[in-house]
């Protein structure tokens, strides 16, 4: 029970950071989507879809992560079979 604390602390710490760190890109990712709408230049608009592409890629397999966690925690619920 005693080795089981200091992995929960460090599980905790790990998400909040997670939960903090998605706050702030939710916020960044807003202030980038009105600035584009602002028309920047052809030339920046082509670097930032292949930024973009990759971010997409990159939070399709944090949401796995995430889904992941989830059933280990016993939260996510089972799809019933019909």
């Amino acid at each position: 029970m005693l080795e089981s604390q200091p992995v929960k602390l460090v599980l905790m710490a790990e998400l909040t950071w997670a939960k903090l760190y998605t706050k702030a890109m939710h916020k960044d990712l807003g202030a980038i989507s009105t600035a584009i709408s602002k028309s920047p230049s052809t030339t920046a608009r082509l670097e930032m879809t292949k930024s973009a592409e990759k971010l997409h890629d990159q939070l399709e397999g944090a949401n796995r992560t995430v889904g992941e966690l989830s059933d280990h925690a016993g939260i996510r619920p089972v799809p019933v079979k019909r």
